[in-house]
């Protein structure tokens, strides 16, 4: 995981890679696509291909089912369009393992590392002695000429605001968001949070609920009372995990909700979900 990226042409977004998604259920698979939406905030950006006829990149499979690692063999993935396994299993089919529970970061890492290394291979064989024609080492159904590079639009600096009396909750989301390009600000207090998301439109706010002054509830209510901020996405960085306090923040308008101390892997997942392409993706369906 070492080896530098090839970044991206500084007028051109993150490079773009098909993956496919092989042997998990269709709650996994939901969830697997909707965050994989931040690698697009990446130098290396990993999508499903939007058509069927459009060469898989990357592999993700599921190293614990039998059946899937049956169906991956099939795919013959190999040094130009490698494999990663998500698991527990022991098992070493010759790709590396990302373990369960899944942490997103180490994931992209994982997948970053192992396409990079595709990437070298494919540059050996198309500028060394040897001539790839595109299909040595590929599925019959991938095209002859060797796959371009596709770069797509940059994501847009999306701003996240982060509402929380503690320097250490604040200092954490900074360091956790930063990487995916998230314009990210902060209040210290429930009014000063009003008075930013009257002024600027947040993607997401991440709300603490005990804050000196009006509670997060009541910022949360106002904000989504508001015609100019009810768009906006909220969550909850609570504590308190009773049915009361749910409904308490379910009643304010609240979208989601985040416990005490927060994950890493939580809030990367809850944030993907509030993307506008998955508000899209919602929409549409």
């Amino acid at each position: 995981m070492n080896q530098a990226l090839q970044t991206p042409p500084a007028a051109s977004g993150p490079r773009r890679f098909n993956l496919e998604i092989i042997g998990f259920s269709p709650a996994e698979k939901a969830m697997l696509s909707s965050t994989f939406r931040l690698t697009g905030r990446r130098a290396f950006f990993y999508a499903e291909a939007s058509e069927p006829n459009q060469r898989t990149d990357i592999y993700l499979a599921n190293g614990d089912s039998p059946a899937a690692l049956k169906e991956l063999a099939g795919r013959a993935p190999n040094a130009y369009a490698p494999a990663v396994l998500i698991g527990r299993s022991p098992m070493d089919i010759g790709w590396p393992r990302v373990e369960k529970p899944i942490h997103w970061m180490r994931l992209f890492e994982q997948l970053d590392a192992v396409m990079q290394t595709a990437l070298s291979e494919r540059s050996r064989r198309q500028g060394g002695g040897e001539k790839w024609d595109g299909r040595t080492f590929r599925r019959a159904i991938d095209l002859d000429a060797p796959p371009e590079e596709v770069f797509v639009e940059p994501s847009p600096n999306e701003s996240v605001l982060v509402v929380d009396d503690s320097a250490t909750v604040r200092a954490f989301m900074k360091a956790k968001l930063a990487p995916f390009r998230f314009d990210v600000d902060f209040a210290a207090d429930g009014e000063t949070a009003i008075d930013m998301a009257q002024a600027k439109p947040y993607t997401c706010i991440f709300l603490d609920i005990m804050m000196p002054g009006i509670d997060g509830y009541q910022v949360c209510k106002r904000i989504k009372g508001s015609a100019a901020t009810r768009n906006m996405a909220v969550v909850m960085l609570t504590s308190k995990s009773g049915a009361f306090d749910k409904f308490r923040g379910n009643w304010a308008g609240c979208d989601a909700y985040l416990g005490k101390p927060v994950s890493e892997d939580e809030l990367l997942a809850t944030i993907a979900k509030f993307l506008p392409s998955a508000r899209k993706v919602i929409n549409v369906a």
